[in-house]
């Protein structure tokens, strides 16, 4: 009889976990917007950093930067950047999503 019960009680078992429903994870559809592309400083020294920032938002969001010329700190939403002579340099950044979106900002800095 107790094997009957033990049995019985596995099978109730089983059968409430395969029943349960299942909710699937909502998606986040929040569709990319590239709000901004700051940087800390428009005017630099020579082999001075500055901070840029690129505000989106979105799901899953890669940043790529790009520069006319110099060196780039980190990687993210925020890098630092700097370059070793004067001039006015442009300075991009193209944000993807995990949709296969993509926007891109330049800014200028000069560096004296």
């Amino acid at each position: 009889m107790k094997k009957i019960i033990y049995l019985v009680t596995i099978l109730v078992a089983v059968l409430v976990i395969s029943c349960s429903k299942s909710t699937p994870a909502p998606e986040n559809n929040t569709p990319l917007k590239f709000i901004s592309l700051v940087p800390q400083d428009t005017v630099l020294t020579v082999n001075g950093i500055t901070n840029i920032t690129a505000n989106a938002t979105g799901s899953g969001l890669t940043y790529h930067w790009t520069a006319s010329y110099g060196t780039f700190l980190g990687s993210g939403s925020t890098v630092k950047w700097t370059v070793c002579h004067s001039d006015k340099f442009t300075i991009s950044c193209e944000v993807k999503d995990d949709q296969g979106h993509s926007d891109s900002k330049t800014v200028s800095i000069n560096v004296h």
